[in-house]
């Protein structure tokens, strides 16, 4: 009676076995340590094909959970570092295409990646080092400025250095927070006042306050006298119907602006922008006008003002 139950025992066991398709990729890629390796698949018609589309998918995958870092030229060293480790068939599908496994050891990654961390920090170091004391804010901006760049590429590279991190830990956040937290700093300290005047002139400032914010810069009162920039603005808008389209109402809205150097007391930019709107609504037809006068607007700010700043 023994033998017979562990006779049926080991026909179970053998069934389950033979049940078990190791071909498949799941099982194939459960073989490595995830703590040290990162692996993508791929799948083609021939074994060439499937190990270029494992890197291809390797590669994507990082683009994809890290996009800022596409532009800094890392991605070659790193996919220098993976190789296709493994290449099967799957002999129980009718097609019987090609499996892959692209394969990335995350020490690779790391020893790829700190360098470049640590040089970016260097160079941060070496500007915060610069700013001025008692503080200049003009003096800091052109400093904080440089440091810009820096900061996109060292978060840019931090994304994919956390991505490919088993544990997504950030790379020394310590250091890096005091960089960033100065250069955030020292562009809102340069102070810009905002005075629009004129018909809806309060949907027009919005777009301009939010392209200073988004600029970084600090956003003061008129009366404030630590402002630096004052942005001036005079809107009109032009009501009319359509000759071609009966009931269709036209807004033309335009808007001059001139930038200024409040400590200097100089105007150092004109323009003047023009855009319509037509709805059935005159209210909507203004409204919809000044709302792409006020986007036209803040951008020509934005790159006037930011040129005027870096080089004042």
């Amino acid at each position: 009676m023994k033998k017979l139950t562990m006779l049926a025992w080991a026909i179970v066991g053998l069934c389950a076995c033979s049940g078990l398709n190791k071909n498949t990729v799941s099982y194939q890629t459960a073989k490595y340590d995830t703590a040290e390796y990162y692996v993508v698949a791929g799948e083609g018609m021939t074994k060439e094909e499937a190990s270029q589309n494992a890197l291809d998918n390797m590669r994507r995958e990082m683009i994809q959970n890290a996009p800022d870092a596409a532009n800094q030229g890392v991605l070659p060293d790193l996919m220098a570092n993976a190789s296709v480790d493994k290449v099967w068939r799957d002999a129980d599908v009718s097609a019987k295409h090609y499996y892959a496994l692209a394969v990335l050891l995350r020490a690779n990654a790391r020893n790829t990646l700190e360098p470049l961390l640590k040089q970016v920090d260097l160079k941060l170091a070496g500007l915060a080092a610069q700013f001025t004391s008692p503080t200049d804010p003009l003096a800091d901006l052109r400093i904080a400025y440089k440091m810009q760049p820096l900061v996109l590429r060292r978060q840019a590279l931090d994304d994919l250095y956390q991505f490919l991190s088993a544990d997504r830990e950030s790379f020394e956040p310590d250091s890096f927070l005091p960089y960033k937290n100065a250069l955030k700093e020292k562009l809102s300290a340069v102070l810009v006042a905002v005075d629009v005047e004129g018909v809806q002139s309060e949907v027009f400032v919005t777009y301009v306050v939010d392209a200073l914010n988004q600029m970084g810069l600090g956003v003061a009162d008129l009366t404030d006298p630590d402002k630096v920039i004052l942005v001036k603005v005079v809107t009109e808008a032009d009501e009319y119907g359509s000759k071609k389209v009966d009931g269709l109402m036209w807004c033309s809205s335009s808007a001059s602006v001139s930038l200024m150097d409040a400590q200097r007391g100089v105007t150092f930019a004109r323009f003047n922008v023009h855009e319509r709107a037509g709805t059935s609504r005159l209210a909507d037809s203004m409204r919809r006008s000044m709302q792409s006068a006020g986007e036209e607007a803040s951008a020509q700010i934005t790159k006037r003002l930011e040129a005027y700043l870096k080089m004042r």
